[in-house]
């Protein structure tokens, strides 16, 4: 095919998309990465569309400037960047339902829930995930094999969103850890204890006293008085 016929056409990513456009494909977990995913395929495709429109016209690098690197990337940050604040209310949710089934107290459960550096780290896993796309479309423009850096820049993106889920439940998995370690958590019975030993040493020497068997301080006076006017049998 000549370079001519070729800046005529735009190529089909749909087949190389793979699963990335299969809307039948599920995600097993709490993460709603489906709908990202189908958001960032769907994006995508009218990016392909604009490209398309400017080849009609002619216009070679509308076509390019349409889809380019900037393009890809842009859209591939903002799909990471949704997965990771959708992962991260999945943790927090789930660590917030381990904590009210034992009563884990609120103070330690703020500690436990993922905090804002938690939270980049996580982001910036997810983004990182892109790296097969980063390394494709970084090679975009090019030349007369522009299409077929499209097509490798369509495969690199599912690899890049395999690679995204893996990381998704790793995640996940270091933090149904931390939720089974709350819901195993019981109350310390210690301070419980030590109460109880407080209120039998009170209670002893206070019947001690009453009973006349410890010196009476003044201000228990009234007391005495009326514990000794009860009708005692």
């Amino acid at each position: 095919m000549s370079g001519g016929r070729r800046d005529l056409e735009f190529p089909e990513l749909g087949p190389y998309l793979g699963r990335m456009a299969d809307a039948t494909r599920r995600f097993e977990g709490p993460v709603p990465l489906d709908p990202i995913r189908l958001d960032l395929v769907t994006a995508l495709f009218e990016r392909a569309g604009v490209a398309r429109d400017f080849l009609l016209t002619g216009d070679r690098e509308g076509a390019r400037s349409a889809l380019d690197r900037t393009t890809w990337l842009a859209l591939w940050r903002d799909a990471a960047a949704r997965a990771a604040d959708a992962t991260a209310a999945a943790i927090v949710a789930r660590l917030e339902v381990a904590a009210r089934r034992s009563r884990f107290p609120a103070r330690k459960l703020a500690a436990a829930l993922p905090s804002a550096d938690d939270r980049a780290v996580l982001g910036a896993k997810l983004d990182a995930a892109g790296i097969p796309l980063e390394e494709r479309a970084g090679r975009l423009p090019g030349g007369d094999d522009w299409w077929d850096r499209l097509r490798q820049s369509a495969v690199a993106l599912e690899d890049s969103w395999e690679s995204l889920e893996a990381e998704v439940r790793q995640a996940l998995a270091m933090a149904e850890v931390a939720a089974e370690r709350i819901e195993a958590w019981r109350p310390s019975l210690r301070g419980w204890w030590i109460s109880l030993g407080v209120v039998a040493i009170i209670a002893g020497w206070l019947g001690l006293v009453l009973g006349g068997y410890l010196p009476r301080p003044g201000w228990l006076d009234p007391l005495h008085d009326w514990f000794w006017r009860l009708p005692w049998p």
